[in-house]
């Protein structure tokens, strides 16, 4: 597991993604609003486009990284080299574009790799990038770089001892809760992501809310699949996945709420609850929490 201290950035580039400004807007401003709290500068990529999803990855995994590089690409005309990617399925995109526009003149696994990256390449050359040059473009997930800051967080946090209305709305939410920490399934385990946790039991999340005085409830099922996109062509399987996780929150480890930073997630979890209450014949009642919701109403946003 690779070890990093934490760091402050002068600036990084942000890019959201489609689903962080239409079905997930309350992610997208609970997550401004925290960097802006914590002082860190950002920028919104200019004129980014769709990293291609999953549709896009059905016709051609080129077609993926051509519209995903361009994203890096326009970064790095920004004067940015680090890119903080909060949407998992974005984040993942990034990285394969990454990996061929940082090797851009370097040798790769095999000739297959090679022969891709050139047709990348010539593409965005034709869409006037200047694809010569060297490229170090560094992408974070919105955990990966919440961890880095942790000593911020904590900071910023003691700044606001003796200063909490206690009989706030945002203080009586987070002194009701008894939360779990739920990570998913694609954060960690894809090849080619950053190992910075153990993929089988990570503990960032539970690590981060420690430095705002919160303290999670252990979850067997913290880093199983919610069922993810099958919500398009198998949902009874989605209330299946998603159904075990709630329980073995509320059953196993008494949690009355989730924290979360994945879209997707918390829609299958909180969105279609009702819908997987009725398919498995429980009663769940279980609010699922972006994490950077949880860390805006610690230092003092209204919820």
């Amino acid at each position: 597991m690779e070890e990093k201290e934490s760091k402050n950035l002068k600036k990084i580039a942000y890019y959201p993604g489609c689903s962080l400004k239409s079905t997930a807007v309350d992610f997208n401003v609970s997550i401004e609003k925290v960097l802006n709290l914590l002082g860190i500068e950002y920028e919104e990529i200019a004129d980014w486009n769709c990293c291609g999803t999953t549709p896009a990855s059905n016709i051609s995994d080129e077609l993926v990284a051509t519209l995903s590089a361009r994203n890096l690409l326009l970064a790095d005309e920004m004067g940015l080299k680090e890119i903080l990617c909060p949407c998992i399925s974005c984040y993942n995109k990034l990285l394969k574009a990454s990996y061929y526009i940082n090797n851009n003149k370097g040798e790769l696994k095999n000739l297959r790799e090679e022969k891709k990256r050139d047709s990348i390449l010539r593409a965005l050359k034709e869409m006037g990038f200047d694809t010569e040059k060297d490229f170090s473009i560094k992408i974070y997930s919105i955990i990966e770089f919440l961890n880095l800051q942790k000593e911020l967080i904590g900071k910023k946090y003691r700044e606001l001892e003796g200063k909490r209305n206690k009989n706030s709305k945002g203080y009586s939410i987070l002194n009701s809760l008894k939360p779990v920490c739920y990570y998913g399934c694609a954060m960690l385990r894809p090849e080619g992501v950053p190992k910075f946790d153990d993929i089988e039991n990570p503990t960032s999340m539970e690590e981060i809310l420690k430095m705002v005085d919160m303290e999670c409830e252990d979850f067997q099922f913290k880093t199983e699949c919610c069922g993810a996109i099958l919500s398009l062509t198998n949902k009874d399987e989605v209330l299946r996945l998603s159904g075990e996780i709630l329980d073995s929150a509320a059953m196993e480890s008494g949690a009355n709420s989730m924290i979360v930073f994945c879209q997707l997630c918390q829609q299958n979890l909180d969105l279609r609850q009702t819908q997987i209450n009725k398919y498995n014949k429980k009663h769940f009642h279980m609010p699922i929490i972006f994490i950077t919701q949880i860390l805006g109403m610690a230092l003092g946003l209204s919820p």
